[in-house]
């Protein structure tokens, strides 16, 4: 990882994985360089991005920031809690990048990215591409899918069956390669989840 990254990284790193989902951060950036690796998108976009996506959590209480999972909350309620979160986090993803001095003509896109991955509909860039998927991704991860179960009192196999559908559906996944990897994650949790009933 760039030098660059890393001072990002630690800067950000107080801000983590706040909603009962330790290794989110970490997860959705190993799947971002997985996917560069394959696609064609700037990482000086990316990577930023992928690191400052979800900051904006550690802005809100507690409770507010759990509520979104489950049945709490009606779609319009999470919507907006969802958004508080991406403008928090672009104000904070701000200072991070000032602090480090990054390339001014590039965190115009990071925080529009930042600004609207959780609740813009469709895709404005392949760099936006990358860092939604990857983050996406975290759900069918071992940790994310575990961590949901557990969040919002799924059993595997419902987890499994809705993620199964979310796979293809419009504007959830940008890139086919995104999806290959969210279909060999999610047979890996199937057979852990078989494994466990055994």
């Amino acid at each position: 990882m760039k030098e660059i990254f890393e001072k990002i990284w630690e800067l950000a790193l107080p801000y983590q994985d706040r909603r009962n989902d330790k290794g989110h951060a970490q997860t959705v950036l190993d799947y971002a360089f997985e996917l560069l690796k394959i696609e064609n998108a700037d990482e000086d976009i990316v990577i930023p991005a992928v690191i400052l996506h979800d900051i904006g959590w550690s802005q809100l209480p507690k409770e507010e920031r759990l509520s979104i999972f489950g049945d709490r909350l009606k779609k319009e309620d999470k919507i907006k809690v969802q958004k508080k979160h991406e403008e928090f986090g672009v104000k904070l993803a701000k200072e991070i990048l000032g602090q480090v001095n990054y390339n001014k003509n590039l965190i115009d896109e990071i925080l529009e990215i930042i600004s609207g991955h959780d609740t813009r509909e469709g895709f404005i860039s392949k760099n936006e591409g990358v860092m939604r998927d990857a983050d996406k991704l975290w759900r069918f991860s071992k940790k994310g899918f575990w961590i949901d179960i557990k969040r919002n009192n799924f059993t595997p196999e419902y987890l499994y069956e809705r993620l199964k559908l979310k796979i293809d559906s419009p504007n959830f996944f940008y890139f086919e390669t995104a999806k290959k990897i969210a279909r060999e994650e999610e047979e890996k949790r199937k057979q852990e989840f078989q494994g466990a009933q055994n």
